[in-house]
Protein backbone atom coordinates (compact mmCIF):
# COMPACT_ATOMS: atom_id res chain seq x y z
CA UNK A 1 0.00 0.00 0.00
CA UNK A 2 3.03 2.24 -0.22
CA UNK A 3 2.45 5.48 -2.13
CA UNK A 4 4.67 7.02 -4.77
CA UNK A 5 6.69 9.95 -3.47
CA UNK A 6 6.07 9.08 0.20
CA UNK A 7 9.02 9.26 2.59
CA UNK A 8 10.34 5.73 3.30
CA UNK A 9 9.91 6.00 7.09
CA UNK A 10 6.36 7.28 6.74
CA UNK A 11 5.51 4.56 4.23
CA UNK A 12 6.98 1.89 6.55
CA UNK A 13 4.90 3.24 9.42
CA UNK A 14 1.69 3.20 7.37
CA UNK A 15 2.43 -0.32 6.12
CA UNK A 16 3.15 -1.45 9.68
CA UNK A 17 -0.02 0.17 11.01
CA UNK A 18 -2.15 -1.47 8.31
CA UNK A 19 -0.52 -4.83 9.06
CA UNK A 20 -1.28 -4.42 12.78
CA UNK A 21 -4.89 -3.49 12.02
CA UNK A 22 -5.27 -6.49 9.71
CA UNK A 23 -3.93 -8.79 12.45
CA UNK A 24 -5.58 -7.40 15.57
CA UNK A 25 -7.89 -4.49 14.73
CA UNK A 26 -7.47 -0.78 15.33
CA UNK A 27 -8.49 -0.82 18.99
CA UNK A 28 -5.65 -3.23 19.86
CA UNK A 29 -3.04 -1.41 17.75
CA UNK A 30 -0.71 0.79 19.77
CA UNK A 31 1.60 3.48 18.45
CA UNK A 32 4.60 1.65 19.91
CA UNK A 33 3.63 -1.65 18.28
CA UNK A 34 3.51 0.15 14.94
CA UNK A 35 6.86 1.83 15.59
CA UNK A 36 8.51 -1.47 16.51
CA UNK A 37 7.06 -3.25 13.50
CA UNK A 38 8.20 -0.47 11.17
CA UNK A 39 11.69 -0.47 12.72
CA UNK A 40 11.85 3.31 13.13
CA UNK A 41 12.69 5.59 16.01
CA UNK A 42 10.24 7.36 18.30
CA UNK A 43 11.36 10.57 16.66
CA UNK A 44 10.34 9.32 13.22
CA UNK A 45 7.01 8.02 14.53
CA UNK A 46 6.03 11.29 16.15
CA UNK A 47 7.45 13.38 13.33
CA UNK A 48 5.05 11.81 10.84
CA UNK A 49 2.20 10.97 13.23
CA UNK A 50 2.10 13.26 16.28
CA UNK A 51 -1.14 11.64 17.49
CA UNK A 52 -2.92 8.31 17.22
CA UNK A 53 -5.59 10.16 15.24
CA UNK A 54 -3.00 11.13 12.64
CA UNK A 55 -1.95 7.50 12.32
CA UNK A 56 -5.61 6.43 12.09
CA UNK A 57 -6.08 8.87 9.20
CA UNK A 58 -3.18 7.26 7.37
CA UNK A 59 -4.58 3.78 7.95
CA UNK A 60 -8.02 4.88 6.74
CA UNK A 61 -6.40 6.45 3.68
CA UNK A 62 -4.48 3.26 2.89
CA UNK A 63 -7.58 1.15 3.43
CA UNK A 64 -9.73 3.34 1.20
CA UNK A 65 -7.07 3.30 -1.51
CA UNK A 66 -6.84 -0.50 -1.41
CA UNK A 67 -10.63 -0.96 -1.39
CA UNK A 68 -11.24 1.56 -4.15
CA UNK A 69 -8.40 0.11 -6.22
CA UNK A 70 -10.01 -3.33 -6.00
CA UNK A 71 -13.41 -1.95 -7.00
CA UNK A 72 -12.01 0.14 -9.84
CA UNK A 73 -10.20 -2.92 -11.17
CA UNK A 74 -13.58 -4.62 -11.57
CA UNK A 75 -15.17 -1.66 -13.34
CA UNK A 76 -12.15 -1.06 -15.55
CA UNK A 77 -12.08 -4.64 -16.82
CA UNK A 78 -15.84 -5.16 -17.03
CA UNK A 79 -17.40 -6.07 -20.36
CA UNK A 80 -20.52 -3.94 -20.00
CA UNK A 81 -22.82 -2.24 -17.50
CA UNK A 82 -24.36 -5.39 -16.02
CA UNK A 83 -20.97 -7.04 -15.68
CA UNK A 84 -19.50 -3.95 -14.00
CA UNK A 85 -22.40 -3.43 -11.60
CA UNK A 86 -22.48 -7.04 -10.44
CA UNK A 87 -18.72 -7.56 -10.31
CA UNK A 88 -18.27 -4.47 -8.13
CA UNK A 89 -20.75 -5.78 -5.55
CA UNK A 90 -19.08 -9.20 -5.50
CA UNK A 91 -15.61 -7.66 -5.22
CA UNK A 92 -16.70 -5.47 -2.32
CA UNK A 93 -17.89 -8.53 -0.40
CA UNK A 94 -14.71 -10.44 -1.21
CA UNK A 95 -12.57 -7.48 -0.08
CA UNK A 96 -14.45 -7.34 3.24
CA UNK A 97 -13.86 -11.05 3.76
CA UNK A 98 -10.15 -10.69 2.91
CA UNK A 99 -9.66 -7.64 5.18
CA UNK A 100 -12.22 -7.94 8.00
CA UNK A 101 -10.43 -5.78 10.55
CA UNK A 102 -9.68 -3.02 8.07
CA UNK A 103 -13.22 -3.27 6.71
CA UNK A 104 -14.57 -2.95 10.24
CA UNK A 105 -12.57 0.26 10.71
CA UNK A 106 -13.91 1.70 7.45
CA UNK A 107 -17.51 0.49 7.72
CA UNK A 108 -18.28 1.06 11.38
CA UNK A 109 -16.87 4.55 11.85
CA UNK A 110 -19.55 7.26 11.62
CA UNK A 111 -19.33 9.10 8.29
CA UNK A 112 -18.47 12.44 9.91
CA UNK A 113 -15.68 10.80 11.93
CA UNK A 114 -14.40 9.00 8.84
CA UNK A 115 -14.39 12.20 6.78
CA UNK A 116 -12.77 14.11 9.61
CA UNK A 117 -9.99 11.55 9.95
CA UNK A 118 -8.68 11.67 6.38
CA UNK A 119 -6.10 14.09 5.11
CA UNK A 120 -6.46 16.27 2.02
CA UNK A 121 -4.53 13.87 -0.19
CA UNK A 122 -6.84 11.00 0.73
CA UNK A 123 -9.86 13.25 0.26
CA UNK A 124 -8.60 14.22 -3.20
CA UNK A 125 -7.99 10.55 -4.10
CA UNK A 126 -11.50 9.73 -2.88
CA UNK A 127 -13.00 12.49 -5.05
CA UNK A 128 -10.97 11.19 -8.00
CA UNK A 129 -12.30 7.67 -7.48
CA UNK A 130 -15.91 8.82 -7.45
CA UNK A 131 -15.32 11.06 -10.47
CA UNK A 132 -14.00 8.00 -12.33
CA UNK A 133 -17.04 5.97 -11.25
CA UNK A 134 -19.31 8.77 -12.48
CA UNK A 135 -17.50 8.77 -15.84
CA UNK A 136 -17.91 5.00 -16.07
CA UNK A 137 -21.63 5.32 -15.35
CA UNK A 138 -22.01 8.08 -17.94
CA UNK A 139 -20.23 5.90 -20.45
CA UNK A 140 -22.99 3.35 -19.90
CA UNK A 141 -25.96 5.68 -20.24
CA UNK A 142 -26.36 7.34 -16.82
CA UNK A 143 -27.77 10.83 -17.27
CA UNK A 144 -26.49 12.24 -13.94
CA UNK A 145 -29.91 11.58 -12.43
CA UNK A 146 -30.44 10.58 -9.75
CA UNK A 147 -27.43 12.14 -8.07
CA UNK A 148 -24.22 10.08 -7.87
CA UNK A 149 -24.54 9.69 -4.09
CA UNK A 150 -27.98 8.13 -4.58
CA UNK A 151 -26.73 5.82 -7.34
CA UNK A 152 -23.82 4.65 -5.18
CA UNK A 153 -26.13 4.10 -2.19
CA UNK A 154 -28.48 1.99 -4.32
CA UNK A 155 -25.56 0.12 -5.87
CA UNK A 156 -23.28 -0.74 -2.97
CA UNK A 157 -25.32 0.31 0.08
CA UNK A 158 -27.05 -3.06 0.59
CA UNK A 159 -23.71 -4.91 0.30
CA UNK A 160 -22.15 -2.51 2.81
CA UNK A 161 -25.03 -3.02 5.23
CA UNK A 162 -24.75 -6.80 4.86
CA UNK A 163 -20.99 -6.47 5.42
CA UNK A 164 -21.55 -4.58 8.68
CA UNK A 165 -23.80 -7.39 9.95
CA UNK A 166 -21.32 -10.03 8.84
CA UNK A 167 -18.40 -8.20 10.50
CA UNK A 168 -20.34 -8.00 13.77
CA UNK A 169 -20.90 -11.77 13.72
CA UNK A 170 -18.76 -13.46 11.05
CA UNK A 171 -20.20 -16.80 10.00
CA UNK A 172 -19.63 -18.40 6.65
CA UNK A 173 -18.56 -16.16 3.83
CA UNK A 174 -20.19 -12.86 2.86
CA UNK A 175 -19.72 -13.90 -0.76
CA UNK A 176 -22.41 -16.56 -0.29
CA UNK A 177 -24.97 -13.79 -0.83
CA UNK A 178 -23.00 -12.05 -3.58
CA UNK A 179 -25.24 -13.24 -6.41
CA UNK A 180 -28.40 -12.06 -4.67
CA UNK A 181 -26.98 -8.65 -3.78
CA UNK A 182 -25.36 -8.23 -7.21
CA UNK A 183 -28.60 -9.14 -9.01
CA UNK A 184 -30.56 -6.71 -6.82
CA UNK A 185 -28.04 -3.95 -7.62
CA UNK A 186 -28.43 -4.63 -11.34
CA UNK A 187 -32.24 -4.64 -11.13
CA UNK A 188 -32.01 -1.24 -9.45
CA UNK A 189 -29.34 0.34 -11.64
CA UNK A 190 -30.08 -1.38 -14.93
CA UNK A 191 -32.91 1.00 -15.87
CA UNK A 192 -30.54 3.94 -15.33
CA UNK A 193 -27.86 2.49 -17.56
CA UNK A 194 -29.75 0.82 -20.39
CA UNK A 195 -32.48 2.34 -22.55
CA UNK A 196 -35.97 1.39 -21.48
CA UNK A 197 -37.98 -0.57 -24.02
CA UNK A 198 -41.28 1.09 -24.87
Amino acid sequence: MRGVGVAPSRARLVDAAVACVLEQGWEATSMQAVRRRAGVSNGSLFHYFPTRGDLAAAVVGAGLADHQGALWGELHTSTGPRDGVTRLVTRHLRWVEEHPRLARLLLTAPVDVLRGSIDERTAADNRGFFAAVADWLRGHGWSDRPDLAVVVALWIGPAQEYSRHWLARPAGSPTLVADDLADAAWRTLGPLLTPRKE
